[in-house]
């Protein structure tokens, strides 16, 4: 806690087409202190959703039941920075790493999902910390 100055809440928009999972993980952000502005579940409406809202951080997932949470990243990115942090099964697969690293400001978390890292990743995020994995990490990124 400091005095004087009252925090801004910090905001995220959550990218997941498993509903039990966008039910758990807002209940798991507003816990921490998050607002969860919307929620997409679809490519379009990930990109849609996060250029008209402009969250402090996304939570997406990789695979989407319409389309791909990479290339709704990518999309993202033309317009915006904001911190994506990619919430997925596959992410011990180098090529989705190798992917999620060319747009920059992302980090991975693998599922199912350490609650305490990811805790600390939306905080890196928010604060204005390049997000990385540490899996991630490279020369450039120092």
């Amino acid at each position: 806690m400091h005095a004087g100055g009252i925090m801004k809440q910090p905001s995220l928009v959550i990218v997941e087409d498993e509903m039990l999972l966008v039910l758990a993980l807002t209940n798991f952000a507003e816990g921490l202190g998050y607002q969860v502005l919307a929620t997409a579940n679809t490519e379009l409406s990930a990109v849609e959703t996060v250029l008209e809202r402009r969250p402090d951080v996304v939570l997406m997932d990789i695979h989407l039941a319409r389309g791909n949470g990479l290339s709704a990243a990518s999309a993202i990115r033309k317009n915006s920075k904001v911190p994506i942090v990619f919430c997925t099964a596959y992410a011990g697969n180098t090529k989705v790493q190798a992917a999620a690293q060319k747009l920059d400001n992302t980090a991975l978390i693998g599922k199912p999902i350490a609650e305490a890292e990811l805790a600390d990743m939306l905080a890196s995020a928010v604060k204005g910390d390049t997000v990385e994995n540490a899996t991630m990490s490279t020369a450039a990124d120092l």
